[in-house]
């Protein structure tokens, strides 16, 4: 049996400092051996993980469209931002991926998809994201939940770690698969273990972004100085 957590965020991204080695080594210690990379605008962590071969990864990206963020998964090259919802699955589907929407009813996000543009693609969506761990509230998983069992789209858990606390706090667990659409048929059955992170995680990946524009800002400013 697996137990996947479909949402993970490694240094790569611009609000976390966990590496590949620190995400598989806490993986491995919290019972977790399949997980989905889905960095901000980026797979490079990802593809590095995929060779080290220590547990299954699926390359993911949280691609933030011009109506919210839609992951694709199992894709081979990065994907633009900025692009259309339409856009953004056209080109995780010509990849041979699969279109799995995060935290689509997460009320105090910014970057959730926008509820038409979920409409829009709804057909097109492979897996919808029913529990979240950096939700604040559980009602919006179960809203997700809901609409998922309304439209009969399987269930994925994540659990939006940023840091290495979030590990291993959710997953859903499946039988083992090779293909994007064994995985599918795996989630019809799987059995979904979740927990919310504490809330102070949020403060934390907030002062990695902020530390991450400062030290950005200060290597500009002495490059600057020194031509």
């Amino acid at each position: 049996m697996l137990r996947v957590d479909f949402h993970i965020h490694s240094y790569y991204s611009k609000d976390s400092i966990m590496s590949p080695q620190i995400i598989i080594e806490h993986c491995q210690r919290r019972g977790i051996n399949c997980i989905a990379i889905t960095d901000h605008n980026e797979i490079g962590a990802a593809l590095e993980m995929e060779k080290m071969g220590d547990i299954k990864i699926i390359v993911g990206e949280e691609v933030k469209t011009r109506e919210g963020e839609i992951i694709g998964l199992f894709i081979k090259e990065k994907i633009p931002p900025a692009l259309s919802p339409e856009e953004t699955v056209g080109i995780i589907k010509e990849q041979g991926g699969l279109v799995y929407i995060p935290h689509p009813f997460s009320r105090w996000r910014r970057t959730r998809i926008k509820t038409d543009a979920l409409e829009r693609i709804r057909k097109d969506i492979d897996i919808l994201e029913v529990f979240n761990g950096r939700n604040l509230s559980s009602s919006d998983n179960l809203r997700a939940e809901q609409y998922a069992t309304e439209h009969n789209i399987p269930m994925g858990v994540g659990t939006d770690s940023h840091i290495t606390w979030e590990l291993g706090g959710s997953y859903v667990e499946i039988n083992d698969f090779s293909s994007p659409g064994e995985l599918l048929m795996a989630l019809r059955n799987g059995c979904r273990v979740t927990n919310l992170s504490n809330p102070v995680v949020h403060f934390g990946s907030t002062y990695v972004r902020i530390r991450k524009n400062l030290c950005k800002f200060l290597d500009k400013m002495n490059r600057m100085e020194k031509s």
